[in-house]
Parts: C-alpha cells; structure tokens; sequence
C-alpha cells in the first residue's frame, strides 16, 4: 500500500535532475514511475490506506527539468487494469504489465512499439512470488502464478558486464531458462546482475541505458525491437563509473525506471545519486594503487 509524501517525490526528481545536466552532448533524459497493482485494483474497504498514485507521480514530474520527457506509463496501464499485469502471489508486474509501458514509453519517445502478436513466448507455471513467501497464505497457494516471456530475435546479443572495467563484456543469454518455482521471474535479464548490454540488429543510432530496480527486468528486453543498445543498470548494485560508461558506449538516452515505492525511498534515491559520484570514488581507487 503506497504512502509515499510530495517532499521525497521531489527529492526524486531533483536526483534525475543532476543527470540531465550532466553536460553530456545530445543527451536525452527520460522518467518512468511504475505504479503498483493496488492503484487499479482498490476496494472501499483498503481504499483509506492507499494513497492514489497518479498525483504522486504528477508531483515528480512537475519538479523534473522540463527537457526531460515523463513517461504517463500508468495511463496506458490503467485501460488494461481486467488483464493479467500484476502478479497475484509477487509484488512485481508481469510482463504484459511492463509491456504496456513500452508502449507508453515508445510514445513518448518516438517509437514503433512491437506487437505481441508477432513475438513467441514461453511461459513458466507454478510461481508462487514474494507475496506468498512472507505470508504463506493458502490461499495464494491455491491461486499461483504464471511467467511469461517472450523471445525476441536471436540476432541481439547478451552480454554481463563488470563494475571493475568499461571494456569487459561476458557473452550470456538474455533469459535465465533454468530458474523456476519460486526464482521464476528472475528469468528476466538473469535476474538483478549489476550491468548487462544487448547489442542489436538495428542501426539506428539509438543507444539507451536504463537504470532501474527489479520492475525493469521485465521491461527493458521489449527495448531491443527498437534500439542499437541497449544497457540495463541496477542501481542497487552497480559500482563503477556510471558517466565514463555512458561517454565510453556512446549513449544518447537514458530512461530511469523505478515503481513509485523506490521513487520516494531514501534508499533508492542514495542509490541512484551515488551512481554519479562512482566516477569520482573510481579515479580516487585507481590513483590510490
């Protein structure tokens, strides 16, 4: 249940803010706040423990630069509310849940967003998520879940990188297909992993870095339909320097997507600050030696 307050959403924004004034040339800064399932699945008997979500995100991207293009992520979201875009037994979105999203965000960016219809998919069965975990809740256990994904062309490229080096890159695969049960929706990008980078078939020009918590996993692999690179970031965990990767790779956008809870965190907004000062801590490690 979302109880987040306009001075954290603020402190949010004002952190996006220093990255959109980086300095860094032809830079295109993008926001997403995912909301979370209770927002369009609320009963009048939890409804005055729930603050409503749009305002909360309206709040923080009215203290965004006005350059820095906002995501309504939880418009698109909210016409497909009767769907199946939110676990029953996990607190994450499905991937139908992050794919209505990218399509907002393709709007918002100027994209083609894929059909699924024109995309296979696999889907892992008997996920009961973090939800059941904490409460082991028979019922949840009577009504598990289901993870889908889907399997983009097998031209993109999957690499794991390190917080150590700019130029290491590991050759892996987008999907980790051995999980299941309880772990399924790690399947999505092998789970929280530091840094990964999908090289793509398109030559377009368009290289996008996402930083993100867990609710991206299931986003950013609908982003290889659309984009050269793509290089996902958690923000929990990265330690290297965040700014020399982005000159060092060539990026020209980078989309910060976090659920309204991380958005009005102090946790995550450390988090994310900190990634900017990685490149400071980097050159200080290495002058040290």
């Amino acid at each position: 249940m979302f109880g987040g307050g306009p001075g954290m959403g603020k402190s949010y924004a004002h952190t996006i803010n220093a990255y959109n004034r980086l300095g860094i040339k032809g830079l295109q800064v993008y926001n997403l706040i995912i909301p979370v399932a209770l927002e369009f699945e609320i009963t009048e008997k939890y409804k005055h423990l729930q603050k409503p979500n749009r305002p909360a995100i309206e709040n923080i991207y009215n203290a965004l630069d006005s350059n820095v293009k906002k995501v309504w992520a939880i418009d698109e979201i909210r016409k497909h509310r009767e769907e199946y875009i939110y676990f029953n037994t996990d607190h994450h979105w499905t991937s139908l849940g992050a794919y209505y999203a990218y399509r907002a965000f393709c709007e918002t960016a100027g994209l083609v967003p894929v059909s699924l219809d024109t995309i296979p998919s696999k889907t892992k069965k008997a996920f009961l998520g973090s939800l059941y975990r904490l409460t082991r809740d028979p019922k949840l256990k009577e009504n598990p879940d289901s993870v889908r994904y889907y399997l983009f062309p097998d031209s993109v490229r999957f690499y794991i990188g390190s917080s150590n080096s700019l130029t290491y890159w590991a050759r892996s695969k987008m999907y980790a297909e051995g999980v299941s049960g309880a772990n399924s929706y790690s399947v999505f990008l092998q789970g929280d992993l530091p840094i990964v980078k999908m090289e793509t078939q398109h030559k377009n020009g368009r290289k996008i870095v996402i930083v993100k918590e867990s609710y991206g996993n299931a986003f950013a692999p609908f982003l290889v339909n659309n984009y050269e690179k793509v290089i996902v970031v958690d923000q929990r965990y990265y330690t290297g320097d965040f700014v020399g990767m982005l000159k060092a790779e060539g990026i020209n956008e980078l989309l910060f997507i976090n659920n309204i809870f991380a958005a009005h965190t102090p946790f995550h907004i450390d988090k994310i600050r900190g990634l900017k000062r990685t490149a400071a801590a980097v050159k200080n490690k290495e002058g040290n030696k």
